[in-house]
């Protein structure tokens, strides 16, 4: 029996990225095998990414949610995750640094090891990002700062905290207060991870190498970015603590 999947892709601005994204989604997951629902969840984006993907449905598995109002990349997931129906859920990014061919690498994970929670890592044995993009200053920077919040202030048990390309069991997703995770930008995977791991929940890591992005510019700013997730990752250790008193 095919799998029932969903995918969640938040979208703004990636009108040159979400169709080739979405078909090579679906070439990477055959009907044979996967019960495919792709959820993109759009923050009315001026360029047109909408447009583009309503012209998709019907050819491919996908459904669409614009946000005419609400804006923000934690809340866009929260939203395709409340309208998706899949047994697995797929978070990614919407500009090829994650890549479709890893999708089934994660879902193999998953069942493989009987996990709750799989995540894409690039700081394990086989894992990367095109330094091209990057550069080898702000790589291993970020490698240092997911190693400082991952084992010195979160004790987590894996390397990666804030790729965002998770496979989770929708069944696990239900034990975790959503509303409370799924906000900011990409803290939300900290949180999500933090926790999976006060639940007793079996998290695993994959490792990937991120994609080069093909079209825009990242929405990332490193410094600003980095500040937030110390905040957050300090937070969380003041919550478990108050909970251990």
């Amino acid at each position: 029996m095919a799998l029932k999947l969903s995918i969640i892709l938040p979208t703004y601005n990636e009108a040159g990225n979400i169709s080739e994204l979405i078909k090579a989604i679906h070439r990477q997951l055959p009907k044979k095998d996967y019960n495919l629902e792709i959820v993109v969840v759009d923050d009315n984006s001026p360029d047109g990414t909408a447009s583009i993907v309503k012209r998709l449905i019907g050819r491919y598995s996908v459904k669409l949610l614009v946000r005419p109002k609400q804006k923000g990349l934690a809340t866009a997931i929260l939203t395709g995750i409340k309208r998706s129906s899949g047994k697995i859920v797929v978070l990614m990014d919407t500009d090829f640094n994650h890549q479709p061919k890893d999708i089934p690498r994660l879902l193999k994970a998953l069942s493989r090891d009987n996990l709750d929670l799989v995540i894409g890592s690039r700081y394990i044995s086989g894992g990367g990002m095109p330094l091209s993009e990057a550069g080898p200053i702000q790589f291993l920077g970020s490698k240092l700062g997911n190693w400082m919040v991952n084992k010195l202030i979160l004790n987590l048990s894996v390397s990666e905290s804030l790729s965002g390309f998770v496979a989770v069991k929708t069944k696990s997703l239900k034990k975790f207060p959503l509303k409370s995770i799924f906000r900011g930008y990409g803290d939300y995977c900290m949180r999500l991870l933090f926790h999976a791991q006060q639940q007793g929940l079996k998290v695993g890591e994959v490792a990937v190498v991120y994609g080069k992005r093909r079209y825009g510019v990242s929405k990332s700013r490193l410094l600003p970015m980095f500040i937030n997730y110390f905040k957050t990752a300090l937070s969380l250790k003041l919550f478990s603590s108050r909970r251990r008193v």
